[in-house]
């Protein structure tokens, strides 16, 4: 359980957390999907947030958030390392990213719930509401749009 060791949510800023979060991202995301980060360059761009968990001083959860207009975001990416899943980390995670992103004048958080990962969003009072990026990219065909108000 969380409270059994130092868990701590860092913000991405130096070079070496940018890369340190995109080699967390590939392994635990991106690899377990099939091919090579598309989204790397967003680590530099400012209207993306990109957080590290650390437990104990290693890195073990990792979450990113495109903010939107018209006080919405967009969480883009959480995932938890497979060997500290079960935990709460990634509760925990999505606490520390919702007060975050709270604080910066954002009502309404998106997110695009896999299959898997659809039970996680309802547990943590998401409910299905259209996506509509401000791009009109549309949902992925297995995912399901989801929408809490902060």
């Amino acid at each position: 359980m969380i409270q059994d060791a130092i868990v701590e949510v860092r913000l991405v800023a130096s070079k070496k957390e940018k890369q340190d979060a995109r080699d967390f991202r590939q392994k635990h995301f991106f690899d377990a999907r099939g091919f090579q980060d598309p989204y790397a360059a967003t680590l530099e761009q400012p209207n993306h947030i990109h957080w590290l968990l650390y437990k104990s001083d290693r890195i073990v959860g990792y979450a990113q958030a495109e903010l939107w207009p018209n006080h919405r975001a967009a969480l883009r990416i959480i995932v938890i390392e497979p060997a500290s899943q079960g935990h709460g980390l990634g509760k925990y995670l999505m606490g520390v990213c919702e007060q975050a992103l709270k604080k910066r004048g954002v009502q309404h958080l998106h997110t695009e719930a896999s299959p898997n990962a659809y039970v996680f969003y309802k547990k943590l009072g998401y409910a299905e509401m259209p996506f509509n990026p401000p791009d009109g990219e549309p949902t992925h065909p297995n995912d399901r749009a989801m929408r809490k108000t902060l």
